[in-house]
């Protein structure tokens, strides 16, 4: 059976957002249609894999970006639908195909000759229009008002691209097709290999060369989503002890048997080189002193003793206290008083975003 779409995105973008995004949209499609939808995600590079979902999925849905332009497996994706569309009779073709979804990713100029991912709202302003869906989840986070109108947006979009689907080719029966995109000659492109591991994340130390390793401490909240939370705080953790970096965390301290848990806390941030802020919902409500009384009591604790911080090393403090998101979340969850400082945006259990750029500064701190 054909999938009812599939989402074709760049392999240079960031995984965990696309895949994010991908779920979001599968969810919401399922909503307006009332029944279970089929749906597949294709990286670019992916070359014959992507090929028959291509040439069989109801709609076509696309990540515009420059990365997304730059990307030979894209460009294969893109004219193996267009091959589709063609067979329409000209009589019945329209100018912008209902069945082709394009999603302004990030804000770039097509090449020449392919038509621009359209402004949702029609608001050049918005903030869809302005840094794309990919500059919302990192910016304004996945509950963001403008990530849901988006994502439903695109999903009503993609229900109207199924019901004027083009007709199916059967895999042995596509010619050979020119690739719309990237520009320029073959041979005058350096291009990556479609599986290239991610050569810019520092490889861990081996703790018996360098006994002097920084420590961080991780400050986040307990949230109520069934440990879902805790256990990416836990994975992140574990990157980074994989990279040499002590990790000062409760849940190991917990494991270790019963703690003083206010004196751990004040031991555990003084010794620290660095303080990892996890930024989520719940860490916002209690470090602004907004949460129930008698409910997350640790994270007030800690804040207090990053506020006293922030006033005492007004100049200083953003060096030692680094504020983290997952990619469900967002700047929108920042406490206010550790608002204009860098984001460092990461998947805990992917490593994709900014953790080559976070392990590389902690590193840095080391004695």
């Amino acid at each position: 059976m054909a999938n009812d779409f599939i989402t074709s995105f760049a392999a240079e973008e960031h995984r965990a957002y696309a895949a994010r995004f991908h779920q979001d949209l599968v969810r919401a499609v399922e909503r307006l249609k009332g029944r279970t939808v089929k749906a597949a995600m294709c990286r670019g590079g992916q070359g014959d894999t992507n090929r028959p979902l291509v040439a069989e999925a109801r709609a076509f849905v696309a990540l515009c970006s420059q990365a997304y332009y730059d990307d030979e497996g894209c460009g294969a994706d893109w004219a193996v639908f267009e091959h589709r569309l063609l067979l329409e009779p000209p009589q019945f073709r329209l100018p912008d195909p209902p069945a082709r979804v394009l999603v302004r990713w990030q804000p770039a100029k097509p090449p020449t000759g392919l038509p621009l991912a359209p402004v949702l709202s029609g608001e050049i302003t918005d903030s869809y229009a302005c840094k794309g869906l990919y500059g919302i989840i990192r910016e304004e986070g996945v509950r963001s008002k403008a990530y849901r109108d988006a994502v439903d947006r695109i999903a009503a979009a993609v229900c109207d691209g199924c019901e004027h689907s083009p007709f199916e080719v059967p895999i042995g029966e596509l010619p050979d097709l020119a690739l719309p995109f990237p520009a320029g000659r073959r041979e005058e492109r350096v291009l990556k290999p479609p599986h290239a591991p991610h050569t810019d994340v520092p490889q861990p130390r081996k703790a018996a060369e360098e006994p002097d390793r920084p420590r961080v401490f991780l400050s986040y909240a307990h949230e109520e989503d069934g440990d879902v939370h805790k256990k990416r705080v836990e994975a992140l953790g574990e990157r980074l002890r994989d990279h040499s970096i002590g990790v000062l965390l409760d849940t190991t301290a917990h494991r270790k048997g019963p703690q003083r848990w206010p004196w751990w806390m004040r031991k555990q941030y003084k010794e620290a080189d660095c303080v990892l802020v996890i930024v989520s919902p719940a860490y916002k409500r209690r470090a602004e002193h907004e949460e129930v009384p008698d409910k997350g009591n640790g994270v007030g604790f800690e804040a207090n003793y990053i506020i006293n911080e922030v006033h005492r090393n007004r100049a200083t403090w953003h060096e030692r206290i680094l504020v983290v998101s997952f990619p469900e979340h967002g700047s929108a969850h920042i406490p206010d008083y550790l608002e204009g400082t860098t984001l460092y945006t990461l998947d805990p259990e992917t490593g994709e975003g900014d953790l080559p750029e976070l392990v590389d500064y902690i590193k840095s701190k080391a004695p």
